[in-house]
C-alpha cells in the first residue's frame, strides 16, 4: 500500500543518512593521507565543487530515470554506482596510520569530544561553525520563502535561486582549487564569513530580484570558502587518529544547529518581516567573524 511504501522510504532515508554520517567524516579524514598538506585547501575546494555538481545533477538524473522506469530501478542504480565507487577506491593505496584502541562507540565519542574541547583551536572553530550554521538559516535555508514573499512565487524566481546557488558553490570550489586561500586558514575563514554576512544584509534589503541573485551568487562563493577553510583547519590541526571523530563532531554541529535555527527562525518569519530577520542574522554573522579573530588570535 501507499502508506507501507512511504514507511519503507522513510526507513531507507534514515539508514542512508546514518551511513552518510559515517562516510562524510571518513572521506574528510582520508584526504590528508592522499594530499600534501600545502595543497589541502586547493583539493578541498575541488572536492566541494564535485559535491556541488553531484548534488545538482543527481535530482535531474533521477527525474530522467523515473520518467521511463520505476523507483526500484532508480534505487538499483544507486546501489550499482556505490559498488563502482567502492571498487575504484579499493585500488587506491591509502597509508595506514596508527589507531587508538577503544572499548565502545560511546568511548570513541567521549574521547573525540574531550579531544576537541581540550584543543583551543578546534573548540573555537567548532563553536564558531555552529553559530555560523545557526545564523545562516534565514539567508540560506529560508531563501525560497524569502523570494516567494518578497518578489513573488513564480517557478522562474524559485528555480533561478537554486541555479544561482549551485553555480556560486561550484565556482567557489573551482576558485579555492586554483587559489588555495590565504596562507592563514583563519583569514580565509574570516574573510569568507565577512563577505557572506555582508551579502546576507544586502539580500535582506534588496529591492530588485536580479540584484538579489547577484548577491546570492557571491554568498554561495563565500559559503564554499568557509566550508573549505573549516575542513582544512580540522585536517591540519587534528591528529590523524582523531580526525574521523572530530569531523563527526563537525557534522553533529551542523545537524544540531540547523534544526534549532529552523525551529526558531521559521516561526519567527510568521511574526516578523523576513527582511528584518535576514538583516539581523547578517549583523550577527559579522559579530561572529569579529569574535573568531578577537577570541582566538591564533596562527592557523
Amino acid at each position: 500500500s501507499a502508506s507501507q511504501m512511504l514507511s519503507l522510504l522513510l526507513i531507507m532515508s534514515v539508514i542512508r543518512s546514518a551511513c552518510a554520517g559515517i562516510q562524510t567524516p571518513a572521506v574528510n579524514a582520508t584526504l590528508p593521507h592522499l594530499v600534501p598538506q600545502e595543497s589541502l585547501m586547493r583539493y578541498n575546494g575541488i572536492n566541494t565543487t564535485m559535491q556541488s555538481i553531484a548534488n545538482f545533477a543527481a535530482p535531474a538524473a533521477a527525474g530522467v530515470v523515473l520518467s521511463f522506469s520505476t523507483l526500484g530501478s532508480a534505487l538499483l542504480i544507486d546501489v550499482a554506482t556505490a559498488i563502482v565507487g567502492i571498487s575504484i577506491f579499493a585500488c587506491v593505496a591509502v597509508p595506514k596510520g596508527e589507531s587508538k584502541e577503544s572499548s565502545s562507540v560511546l568511548a570513541d565519542m567521549k574521547s573525540g569530544t574531550f579531544y576537541a574541547v581540550s584543543n583551543k583551536i578546534l573548540k573555537t572553530l567548532l563553536i564558531t561553525y555552529g553559530f555560523f550554521i545557526f545564523f545562516s538559516v534565514p539567508s540560506g535555508f529560508l531563501a525560497q520563502l524569502f523570494v516567494s514573499r518578497t518578489f513573488g512565487e513564480t517557478y522562474w524566481y524559485l528555480t533561478a535561486v537554486e541555479l544561482v546557488g549551485f553555480a556560486g558553490m561550484a565556482l567557489g570550489g573551482v576558485l579555492m582549487g586554483m587559489w588555495g586561500g590565504f596562507k592563514s586558514r583563519l583569514k580565509t575563514f574570516a574573510f569568507g564569513l565577512l563577505i557572506l554576512s555582508i551579502m546576507t544584509i544586502g539580500m535582506g534589503v534588496s529591492p530588485y530580484f536580479i540584484l538579489y541573485l547577484v548577491m546570492m551568487f557571491v554568498y554561495s562563493i563565500a559559503l564554499t570558502m568557509i566550508q573549505t577553510a573549516t575542513t582544512t583547519i580540522i585536517q591540519e590541526q587534528t591528529e590523524s587518529t582523531m580526525q574521523g571523530r572530530v569531523f563527526g563532531l563537525m557534522g553533529a554541529m551542523y545537524s544540531g544547529f540547523l534544526p534549532v535555527g529552523m525551529a526558531i527562525f521559521g516561526p519567527l518569519a510568521d511574526m516578523l518581516p523576513l527582511q528584518w530577520i535576514m538583516v539581523g542574522s547578517g549583523i550577527a554573522l559579522v559579530l561572529v567573524a569579529v569574535y573568531l579573530q578577537v577570541k582566538s588570535k591564533l596562527n592557523w
